[in-house]
């Protein structure tokens, strides 16, 4: 028999109980809701399909708009991941989010965990690449696949190494104190201002590997990446406008880490636009690209025209901000 399980952040346990045995990320873990949870304050939880032995997850958020509720997924790569393919969870997922009364879904998906037959493909969009290392490579090919102003900065790796700085109590304070000046620098967008409790949280968790670079006294540069045994992740990236020449040796760094834990990928995040300049110096890294894709879902097509309507945006192209009606 069909059930839909809705795992609340208070029940760690159960959550990363439902995620044996399914390929997954960092980002579909209970530590990665909870840490977003921190700052949005939004009601979350892990959803749970199972059937016989077909099992389907995907962190959830519920945000209200006018008395109605729409779904997104917590800041990440995450969306559905399962045991295997099934086209037949598309049907049960409309039934579930027809039961539950939501407006709409933006549910952002993880190239390497998802299946396209969880969804319509008349929902799904794609804004840019993820970009990915194989890490079942051996060093040298590794290190042969980099670009080559990166293969002259890397080939110091050992000497530089010995400098690296990987006191978490100063790595904590760096990254706290130069966060939010580095987001506005860079021009980050707002999602990227986390809570210093979120960021906090973050930086205390076991499966996170935390390297900085500077001087004895002076911390310029610092990577934090976070983990699971499917895939490691680069996650946050802060340095001083003198730091940024550490990057790529930082980046190494974790690199190394993850093989060294035989975690077979990792995952670099892409660009804010399709081969503008960040997603480029990613392929500089030697990475592979996949397709990053969200779903944006209409459940109740009423109520999302009326939405629409009364917020005087569009509600026929979802290719812009969606739901349109929270663009104001």
């Amino acid at each position: 028999m069909a059930k839909h399980i809705l795992i609340p952040l208070d029940s760690p346990d159960e959550w990363k109980n439902a995620l044996k045995g399914i390929k997954h990320s960092y980002y579909h873990t209970w530590e990665n809701s909870y840490a977003m949870n921190l700052t949005t304050g939004n009601r979350t939880f892990l959803y749970l399909f199972e059937n016989g032995n077909e099992r389907i997850i995907c962190p959830l958020s519920e945000r209200n708009f006018k008395g109605y509720a729409d779904l997104v997924t917590p800041y990440g790569f995450s969306g559905f991941a399962g045991t295997s393919g099934y086209p037949e969870f598309k049907n049960y997922w409309k039934e579930f989010t027809a039961e539950k009364k939501y407006v709409c879904g933006y549910i952002s998906l993880n190239p390497l965990t998802e299946s396209d037959t969880y969804y319509n493909h008349e929902d799904s969009y794609r804004t840019t690449n993820l970009y990915f290392i194989n890490l079942r490579l051996s060093l040298t090919e590794l290190f042969e696949n980099l670009d080559t102003n990166r293969k002259k900065q890397i080939k110091d790796f050992k000497k530089a190494e010995a400098g690296f700085i990987y006191d978490r109590d100063r790595l904590i304070k760096f990254f706290k104190n130069n966060y939010y000046g580095f987001l506005k620098r860079i021009n980050a967008s707002s999602a990227n201002y986390f809570s210093a409790e979120t960021l906090e949280f973050i930086c205390s968790l076991e499966n996170v590997y935390m390297v900085g670079a500077g001087s004895r006294d002076y911390i310029e540069a610092v990577y934090i990446f976070a983990y699971t045994e499917y895939e490691g992740i680069s996650m946050f990236n802060v340095a001083t406008p003198e730091g940024r020449r550490h990057s790529p040796l930082l980046l190494w760094s974790g690199l190394k880490f993850f093989r060294s834990k035989k975690i077979p990928v990792m995952n670099l995040g892409g660009g804010i636009k399709e081969d503008d300049s960040v997603a480029l110096s990613k392929e500089r890294f030697g990475a592979y690209k996949l397709p990053f894709i969200n779903l944006r879902q209409i459940y109740d097509a009423d109520i999302y025209d009326r939405l629409c309507r009364e917020t005087g945006t569009d509600s026929i192209n979802r290719s812009g901000y969606f739901p349109a009606y929270r663009k104001n």
